[in-house]
């Protein structure tokens, strides 16, 4: 029988979701801790200042990179509700591994291409990855579903 290791899958998402984060830091800092205002972040006096220092692909790339981390944060709570609903019915442990395994890393190709993706024609592949992965989470919920209604 084997292991179940999905609930790991929630703060390893969780963790990725950061590094969009730690990165759009990065770009509005310029690599340098005392030009990014901790204090008050999302100002928009500060966002302002940075939109107009910033060359306009470096500020297209940061609002790419932070739209990606609150993307990731917007979907957590779907995730949280699959694997805690998919061990309540007790699914296949190999099914949990590699449904959220699959989800991790179509979630990795997902950040990686909403800040890279820089075309509209790019967007829909970016898109369709996006749904792919959704549709794992949806997926363990109705299996779920149909286990714990009988």
């Amino acid at each position: 029988m084997a292991t179940n290791y999905s609930v790991y899958s929630i703060p390893v998402f969780f963790i990725m979701n950061f590094i969009p984060h730690a990165y759009a830091a990065i770009l509005f800092s310029g690599g340098s801790p005392k030009r990014f205002d901790n204090v008050n972040p999302k100002s928009s006096a500060t966002l302002e200042s940075f939109r107009k220092r910033a060359s306009a692909a470096t500020y297209t790339r940061w609002e790419r990179a932070n739209a990606a981390h609150h993307n990731g944060y917007e979907n957590l709570p779907l995730l949280v509700a699959a694997v805690v609903l998919g061990n309540m019915a007790r699914l296949d442990a190999a099914t949990m591994n590699w449904t959220f395994g699959t989800f991790l890393a179509l979630r990795a190709v997902f950040i990686y291409a909403y800040i890279n993706t820089e075309s509209q024609k790019w967007s829909a592949l970016r898109s369709m990855v996006f749904n792919i992965a959704l549709f794992q989470c949806l997926w363990i919920i109705i299996m779920a579903g149909n286990v714990l209604s009988n």
